[in-house]
């Protein structure tokens, strides 16, 4: 059974895939820089921001790694498997690099660099994973798997956060890396073993199966103009498959012209900066946070990372809430809901700081806010995809997913010349703003206007 035949073993993938992406996330971004916070005081604002930076910035190179994945596939085993398998096989290898380099969390400089090289392959891995995504789910399936694979993507970073913290704490840095790297290479055992479409083979030197078309072979290929596929595809695989197996690979500049006609409406370019806006503040609240828990108010790294990695209940929560409500009362409605809680609660946390101290009050902030996120983001994530319309749809849906992470790098840099001259309470609420005030651009948005876009270019 392949992945465009069974619903359930799709899901499967998609969300393992989007685990993957979560638990380095987690514990470099919040166990590793809550532990330096707490345990090294030489260490400025600027410098966590720029730590906390380096970790998001690959996930810009996304623009890079989309056309290269809509242009060249090793054909036999699928459009998109052979670079999830690469990029999930060099995440596991980045690891071993710096296991090799041993404890490192005092050199931040160091420490930074070896962050970015792994977040290089994990940003190709999702790019790959989400051009998966576009080709196989039904559009009646987009909502409620966004939801599934970004709360996946969460309870990743949960389990790195809360687990990586714990392992630092009791038995090293050492310790963490190496469980992080086992993990990993179990979850590479997914890709290895599911097929896309009957009649790939599992690997470019494995036998022809009976159902092997002959243009199916171990060459270089332009995968098939991705998209959300209709409704019985599946009874029509060997016709996709056909069309995709042409020698050659489809040239970038074909891409290129591809996303100039897809931004030319004003909904679709509209969404990508709101894309680009609505999580500076999120960026900024993530590293603004870690400093004022581990140093003002005095809580210990391993605190801080087990209730940041609690906070995958939340999440949870707000993502299959969330995609479940985008699907009946609109991705537009659950994107302007899920922002307003979050943006709300770091104004209402802001303007209360006498209120820090006490424990349920900053746990509460740390906790639920989470859920006001992860909504938003599925609401965001499943209106990209709707948008994303033309021949190079997986490339389109992918420059919304980047721009986002372009914001994101924006509000962690932005902490350094933020908290020179404003105090934390000062901070969040220029972070809280940031959250609120990009809505405004949503009423500007109307898929619609792809739909009649769409129906223009049949005709």
């Amino acid at each position: 059974m392949a992945l465009i035949d069974n619903r359930l073993q799709r899901m499967v993938m998609l969300c393992v895939m989007y685990v993957a992406q979560g638990i380095p996330w987690g514990f470099m971004a919040t166990a590793v820089v809550s532990f330096i916070t707490a345990t090294n005081a030489e260490v400025t604002d600027e410098q966590i921001g720029q730590l906390t930076a380096m970790i998001i910035l690959p996930w810009t190179f996304k623009l890079i790694w989309a056309p290269l994945i809509d242009s060249l596939t090793i054909r036999s085993m699928g459009r998109r498997r052979s670079w999830i398998i690469g990029a999930q096989g060099m995440m596991a290898m980045s690891l071993l690099g710096m296991l090799a380099l041993g404890d490192i969390t005092q050199n931040i400089q160091l420490l930074g660099w070896m962050f970015f090289i792994h977040n290089c392959f994990a940003s190709l891995q999702d790019v790959a994973t989400d051009a998966l995504a576009v080709d196989i789910l039904p559009a009646k399936e987009q909502g409620l798997v966004n939801g599934l694979m970004w709360g996946s993507k969460l309870a990743g970073k949960g389990a790195g956060a809360f687990f990586g913290g714990l392992l630092i704490a009791e038995w090293g840095f050492t310790t963490a890396v190496m469980t992080q790297f086992g993990s990993l290479l179990v979850i590479m055992l997914f890709p290895l073993w599911m097929l896309e479409r009957p009649g790939e083979k599992r690997f470019p030197w494995s036998k022809s199966s009976p159902q092997q078309r002959p243009d199916l072979e171990n060459t270089l290929v332009s995968p098939a103009p991705s998209g959300p596929f209709v409704e019985g595809m599946k009874n029509t695989t060997e016709s996709a498959a056909a069309s995709s197996g042409q020698a050659g690979a489809r040239s970038p500049l074909l891409v290129i012209q591809d996303l100039v006609l897809g931004f030319s409406l004003r909904s679709t370019f509209v969404h990508f900066f709101f894309g680009l806006l609505c999580v500076v503040g999120w960026g900024i609240v993530e590293v603004v946070t870690k400093p004022l828990y581990t140093r003002d108010l005095g809580w210990s790294a391993k605190d801080y990372s087990q209730w940041e990695g609690l906070a995958v209940v939340p999440m949870l929560l707000g993502t299959l809430i969330g995609g479940f409500l985008a699907d009946r009362l609109g991705k537009k409605a659950i994107i302007a809901g899920g922002f307003l809680i979050y943006g709300g609660m770091t104004l209402f946390f802001a303007w209360n700081s006498h209120l820090w101290p006490v424990e349920w009050f900053a746990i509460g902030y740390l906790l639920l806010k989470e859920a006001g996120l992860a909504a938003g983001a599925t609401g965001y994530n499943a209106i990209g995809m709707q948008l994303s319309w033309t021949k190079s749809s997986a490339t389109m849906f992918t420059m919304y997913m980047t721009v986002s992470n372009v914001g994101h790098v924006a509000g962690n840099w932005l902490v350094g010349p933020l908290t020179e001259t404003l105090d934390y309470s000062q901070t969040l609420q220029v972070a809280g703003f940031f959250m609120v005030v990009p809505l405004l651009l949503l009423f500007l948005i109307n898929p619609r206007q792809v739909d009649e876009k769409k129906s223009l270019e049949e005709e």
